[in-house]
């Protein structure tokens, strides 16, 4: 629990983990999209990606500043 906590105080290691987070929702759209039954699932992935990808791009810019 340390490590990750110590990961995660790190500039790097929180946009890796946010990176993840983006890449996986994009996984699992592409694999749940051709299911009918799942379009909540998939709008709510999409959403939760845009957020993340809006973040890390906010955290970004204003490091670069």
């Amino acid at each position: 629990m340390d490590a990750f906590i110590r990961f995660t105080n790190q500039t790097q290691g929180r946009d890796r983990l946010f990176r993840a987070t983006q890449y996986t929702c994009m996984l699992l759209r592409y694999l749940l999209e051709p299911k009918a039954d799942k379009e909540k699932v998939v709008m709510k992935l999409k959403k939760l990606e845009a957020s993340v990808s809006t973040g890390r791009k906010y955290r970004m810019s204003s490091y670069l500043c």
